[in-house]
C-alpha cells in the first residue's frame, strides 16, 4: 500500500494555491486534478476544465507555477521546479 499524505500547496511569494493528497514520498512533481482537495486560488479546479499545454500561473504573483497535461489518462497539472512549496 502506498502511503498518502495531505499537503498545502502554496507559491514561493507566499500565496496558498491548493489542499493536496499526495502520495508516496519525495518531490511535489505533478498534481493529479483528481486529488486536489480544495482549490484556494481557483486556479486547478475551472469550469471549464483547463486545456492540456495551458499555463497555471499564481493570481498574487502572476508567476507560472505549473503546466496542465494528461498523465497515464489522468488530468494533472505538472509543477514547476521552484515555483512552489509543499508543507
Amino acid at each position: 500500500m502506498v502511503k498518502s499524505s495531505t499537503i498545502e500547496v502554496s507559491c514561493q511569494c507566499g500565496a496558498p494555491l491548493a489542499h493536496y493528497q499526495k502520495r508516496g514520498k519525495g518531490r511535489l512533481v505533478k498534481m493529479f486534478f483528481d486529488r486536489i482537495l480544495t482549490d484556494h486560488a481557483g486556479v486547478f479546479l475551472t469550469d471549464p476544465p483547463l486545456p492540456i499545454n495551458q499555463a497555471i500561473a499564481c493570481p498574487r504573483c502572476g508567476k507560472r507555477v505549473a503546466t496542465v497535461h494528461v498523465v497515464r489518462g489522468r488530468y494533472a497539472a505538472k509543477v514547476n521546479r521552484g515555483a512552489v512549496r509543499a508543507s
